[in-house]
């Protein structure tokens, strides 16, 4: 969730941002331990795709 959030902070949308984390967990940049969908799979996107305004 803190990479999530720092998408979110890096102005990405929210789809944008869940999707490119479970991409990087897929791909195992975030290393083999949470490659497996179990880790991952679980969190989905809902709502507004837009950036955040903070």
């Amino acid at each position: 969730m803190v990479a999530y959030y720092q998408g979110l902070k890096d102005r990405k949308g929210r789809r944008e941002a869940l999707s490119q984390i479970q991409r990087d967990w897929l791909e195992g940049k975030k290393g083999k331990k949470y490659q497996h969908p179990y880790y991952w799979a679980s969190f989905i996107f809902s709502g507004d795709s837009t950036p955040m305004e903070f």
